[in-house]
């Protein structure tokens, strides 16, 4: 009996340390925390503004001067937390939970980069 229980136990430990190690491998991904210029609050005047609704940006589009630094303020008014992410630009918002504003300060390059929200598949804006 004592057997048994070792071996359970044993098994029990692997699988909480495989299953830790997974957690932590996936929770370190772009979008999971900030990365580059993010800061908390609004933006100039002057930003581009995008609105983080339930699996939507709105607008589904954003132009912005290519070469020349810009901020786009986001804000989300919808229910489920979001994040504004490029892999191309190395930049995120990390998580923003409902009524948060970040502004993120980004150059763009000439073309079209898209932004996507990690967690929501389908959730695409272009800049």
């Amino acid at each position: 009996m004592r057997h048994w229980k070792l071996i359970v136990g044993a098994v029990v430990v692997v699988l909480l340390v495989v299953g830790g190690a997974w957690v932590f491998a996936l929770s370190g991904g772009l979008g999971e925390t900030a990365a580059g210029d993010v800061t908390d609050g609004p933006a100039a005047s002057a930003a581009a503004k995008v609105a983080m609704n339930d699996n939507t940006f709105e607008p589904a589009s954003v132009t912005v001067p290519a070469g020349t630094p810009v901020q786009i303020e986001l804000s989300n008014p919808g229910q489920a937390n979001h994040n504004f992410t490029s892999e191309a630009l190395h930049v995120s918002t990390g998580p923003m939970k409902t009524g948060d504003v970040k502004t993120v300060s980004v150059t763009v390059p000439k073309g079209t980069t898209q932004f996507v929200c990690t967690w929501h598949q389908g959730m695409v804006i272009d800049v």
